[in-house]
């Protein structure tokens, strides 16, 4: 009989039997032990296993396995595994998201089933162990010999490796190419720009030997050439402006990062403290601005703003958002640096690496308590090191108040405790009496300790009796009745500006919140103009600090308030009529409470919390107020922070999203990366190298440690993964493919490296040599190998199609910056001004939700938009049209090898596009400029585009096709020139 279908099956099971070899052994419980359990333990068991396995089915012994009528032993036909797994129209329901089983795959499955599913007896199966470390890329990094080979061909030890391999494989090399396609060649590899027509003309007319090292040397010292090399980088690490997701809210600050990888390519930065400060730049680099700049990296990627924002952390979405993004944080960091695809370990052990889902979670672990948010730095040293002092200064005083305070609070004990709860009641009952006008109200400070001063102009002086302060009563975070009044102030009194005599001080001790019972001081018949009050203690608000009065009353011999209606100055105003602003000082309203006691009890509780407070901690608070409002002074008055938006762990909240201070969040193993399904806590750790290698860190590590011990490891010596996957990149992006042709992925499931003995060579020499880029380049591309020609040869391609052993240079097309930049600069509209917020190529429109991009809105004729393409704002969800066609990088995923495509879309492009006709327009009129007559102006337009002259044919055809269609359309079709758009 045929089983019906559980339903849950169809949506859990993942490739039970997949990848089974038909083979026989001499019973059915050797054949299932040696042949079908190993399989099920590497492919299976991470979902079919466990107290709530996918689709309720569990592969772990007979029992369960045998149970549910997916298998019929002796049956296959009627099994509805088989159901499953049989392909209908070239796929099959299971394996999920996998390929289908080949026949002989699914005729082993059969074989099995029919003779009997045999199980033996008492067998449960356990999740096997990850692979083991014996794959090429964990083997340590050792210096192999350069073969000696007796050959003219050779310049470099490259050279040696690449020629032995061809004469292994019955091959020879190609011929050195031409000067002209040479000077092209290495001039778009290390700058990305075309070589102009002198350039070439001195190259091509040089005589000394040297002519082309001399070449490459002044390449490598150009400042494009950090332009060139960030952009392969930024590829690599996710970079854009923009955070992706549904709002996909811009980064104005992401910038800084971009620019930070340009000037560290320029200034040949060991890579080693290149990938550090990428980690843990602030830790260890203190002081330093790249400290901060490189952990642009860490944020790089894509963030989820609704799910960090609007989610709190508390919900299953914020868990997901927050797990992905550490997910993200690791994978680049690891993918980058590595070349290893530590995010499949995510749900489960990687299925062929030797990487457990411990060793996954511990690397989570290490990054646990950061996020990505707009950082503070500076660049100039000297304000960096300054402005650390003072904030520590400052921490060590806050600590110094809350531990006095914490005291206060201990010794006062339940009184102090009833007493703050009856003041917090009494002060918080509305008054009765209340007008719409509260009254001044100062800007809002961020300590108490923050000096503020509030002022009355009487117009003329006159003799006073008495000054009077009324406090302000405000429903604001419940505070209520003297809402603002100053604990430490003091009044003074001038018939001339400036000339202050003191005529109350309550600086010296706090002054309790008396609710709105008016403070009052006599001042016997002084002939006064001028009355200042200024607070050198401010009460606090909700989590800062103001100065608020109602009113400020000069009352006369007569009794009268001569300072109704006087003109009010101050340091500040928060100026939010009508509730607030300076004139309400004056406007004779106040709130007043019609009850007394309640006033009376306000001030008894007051004087009774000050006693308990005693004098002494209160002389003792205000110095350390006092003290921390002069740091703040200080601290102001330093040259502004720059943002860049990086790992960071102490910002501004933002709804839902709140820094964790540097203490790292909990860490569990996720039950098949389930946020729903926590296992055990997972400590800090790294991958292992080896399987004796320690890889955990200590739980007791500070945030910051745990990154610096990640970017030590990376870097360690004995870390071959870092060291080849470098070298491996700068090999792919100078010949097209890497020595290892998956460079993100150094395991099972990648690729081998066709010359391994050169890939440890260049890693051990990069590694033990300064780690300097610039020399690995020029090793590169002086070598013979590099400087081949790219012609084809039949009989060598019949031997090595794919020219993986690189008999002749790969052909190129250039990249969609490269063809972009290339346009600007030979119309002669190329701006090369460096660093700085990224430039539009888009109109930018705001709304509510989510920003718009509006690409068909801009004007192709703004300068501003006429820089290289490195800097332009990149957006993830709207990427440009134009430079989507011509195979730009995806930007929310790391893109270490790009598409090279020829479509019909990209000639359409390059003639049609709004760029490309303006662009067209300004080089016809360079061109016009520059040459007097058509036929000269035909050979400037292919030697700027090319780097040669036309034939005497070809210039007399475009000559006349410029004079039949104009040379602006002359200009267009240079443009789609193979010639223009490929390296040879």
């Amino acid at each position: 009989m045929t089983l019906a279908r559980p339903r849950s099956l169809a949506h859990g099971l993942v490739a039970a039997t997949c990848l089974l070899i038909a083979s026989r052994a001499a019973s059915a419980g050797d054949f299932f032990q040696q042949q079908v359990a190993p399989i099920l333990q590497q492919k299976c068991l991470s979902c079919h296993s466990g107290d709530a396995p996918e689709g309720d089915f569990s592969l772990q012994s007979a029992s369960v396995a045998l149970a549910d009528g997916y298998i019929e032993p002796g049956d296959a036909a009627a099994s509805h595994l088989i159901d499953l797994i049989t392909p209908t129209n070239g796929t099959a329901e299971m394996p999920k998201d996998a390929d289908p089983l080949k026949p002989e795959e699914l005729a082993a499955i059969r074989t099995w089933i029919n003779d009997g599913a045999k199980w033996p007896s008492g067998l449960v199966l356990k999740e096997a162990p990850v692979a083991d470390f014996a794959w090429w890329s964990y083997q340590p990094l050792t210096r192999p010999a350069v073969p000696q080979i007796e050959n003219n061909w050779t310049r470099t030890p490259i050279d040696q490796f690449i020629l032995r391999r061809l004469e292994e494989k019955g091959l020879h090399p190609s011929p050195e190419a031409d000067r002209r396609t040479l000077i092209r060649r290495v001039t778009y590899d290390l700058t990305g720009l075309p070589p102009t027509p002198a350039e070439i003309a001195e190259f091509e007319q040089d005589r000394d030997p040297q002519a082309y090292e001399k070449l490459v040397d002044r390449l490598l010292a150009s400042k494009h050439y950090g332009e060139r090399w960030a952009r392969h980088w930024l590829d690599v690490a996710k970079y854009a402006d923009t955070c992706g997701y549904d709002k996909d809210k811009l980064r104005p600050n992401a910038w800084p990062y971009r620019d930070y990888v340009i000037r560290s390519l320029n200034e040949d930065k060991s890579y080693a403290q290149f990938v550090q400060e990428q980690v843990a730049g602030d830790v260890l680099f203190p002081g330093e601005a790249d400290g901060v700049l490189g952990l642009g990296f860490l944020a790089a990627g894509p963030w989820d703003f609704i799910g960090h924002v609007e989610v709190p952390e508390a919900k299953i979405d914020g868990k997901v958002a927050r797990n992905l993004d550490r997910d993200d944080v690791v994978s680049n960091v690891i993918n980058s640096f590595c070349s290893v695809t530590v995010q499949c370990a995510r749900c489960h052990n990687h299925k062929f690496d030797p990487i457990t889902q411990e060793n996954y979670y511990g690397l989570q672990a290490a990054f646990a308590a950061i996020d990505r948010a707009e950082r503070p730095y500076d660049q100039d040293p000297e304000v960096l090191r300054r402005r650390g002092e003072l904030q520590q200064e400052q921490a060590k005083r806050k600590a110094k108040l809350a531990q006095l305070e914490a005291q206060i609070k201990r010794d006062g004990g339940p009184r102090l405790e009833e007493i703050e709860k009856s003041l917090r009641e009494l002060q918080a009952l509305v008054a009765v009496e209340k007008s719409p006008e509260f009254g001044y109200h100062s800007a809002i400070a961020g300590s108490s300790a923050a000096e503020k001063w509030v002022e009355v102009d009487l117009g003329q002086a006159v003799e006073l009796q008495q000054v009077v302060l009324h406090p302000c009563h405000d429903d604001y975070a419940g505070i209520g009745a003297g809402f603002g009044f100053p604990v430490r102030f003091q009044i003074q009194v001038a018939q001339e500006s400036g000339q202050w005599t003191t005529i109350a001080d309550q600086t010296k001790a706090d002054y309790a919140n008396a609710g709105l019972t008016p403070f009052s001081t006599d001042i016997a018949h002084k002939s006064v103009r001028f009355i200042r009050v200024t607070a050198t203690g401010l009460r606090e608000r909700q989590h800062d600090y103001i100065l608020a009065l109602a009113e400020l009353e000069a009352i006369n011999a007569a009794g009268e308030n001569v300072a109704l209606g006087a003109k009010v100055t101050s340091l500040d105003s928060i100026e939010a009529p009508v509730r607030w602003s300076r004139k309400n000082l004056t406007d004779g309203k106040w709130a007043r409470d019609p009850d007394p006691n309640r006033s009376q009890k306000i001030a008894q509780l007051g004087a009774e919390k000050a006693n308990i407070e005693t004098p002494k901690r209160s002389e003792q608070r205000a110095k350390l107020q006092a003290s921390l409002a002069a740091i703040d002074r200080q601290i102001a008055e330093l040259p502004q922070n720059r943002m860049v938006y990086a790992a960071a762990t102490d910002f501004k909240p933002q709804g839902n999203f709140q820094p964790t201070g540097g203490k790292p969040r909990e860490i569990r193993l996720l039950h098949r990366g389930d946020v729903q399904n926590p296992r055990d806590e997972v400590s800090p750790g790294v991958l292992p190298i080896g399987s004796d290698q320690i890889w955990r860190f200590s739980s007791d590590l500070s945030e910051g440690e745990r990154r610096a011990a990640v970017a030590r490891w990376l870097t360690a010596e004995e870390n071959p993964f870092v060291w080849r996957s470098i070298v491996n990149r700068v090999w792919q992006y100078h010949f097209g493919d890497g020595i290892v042709t998956t460079p993100n992925d150094f395991g099972r499931m990648g690729a081998q490296p066709t010359h391994p003995e050169l890939l440890d060579w260049l890693a051990y020499q990069f590694r033990e040599e300064g780690q300097s880029l610039k020399k690995l380049h020029r090793l590169i591309v002086t070598s013979s190998v590099y400087r081949q020609s790219s012609d084809h040869d039949a009989k060598l391609a019949d031997v090595d199609a794919g020219n993986q052993y690189l008999w002749r240079m790969n052909r190129r097309r250039l990249e969609a910056e490269e063809i972009r930049d290339s346009i600007l600069a030979i119309s002669g509209q190329l701006n090369e001004t460096m660093g700085g917020p990224g430039f539009y190529l888009f109109a930018l429109e705001k709304t509510a939700h989510s920003p718009h991009y509006e690409y068909h809105k801009f004007d192709p004729a703004d300068p501003a938009s006429h820089r290289r393409s490195i800097y332009r704002f990149i957006v993830r969800s709207q990427p440009d049209p134009w430079m989507t066609t011509l195979d730009c990088a995806d930007s929310s995923q790391s893109t270490p090898r790009r598409n090279e495509t020829l479509t019909s879309l990209q000639a359409l492009s390059l003639l049609n596009n709004p760029f490309n006709l303006l662009m067209a327009e300004r080089f016809a009129q360079r061109l016009q400029q520059e040459q007097p007559t058509l036929p000269e102006q035909v050979d400037r337009a292919i030697l700027l585009s090319t780097g040669r002259l036309p034939t005497e044919e070809q210039r007399i055809e475009l000559v006349a096709y410029a004079q039949q269609h104009g040379l602006v359309n002359l200009c267009r079709l240079l443009f789609n020139l193979s010639e223009f758009v490929f390296v040879d």
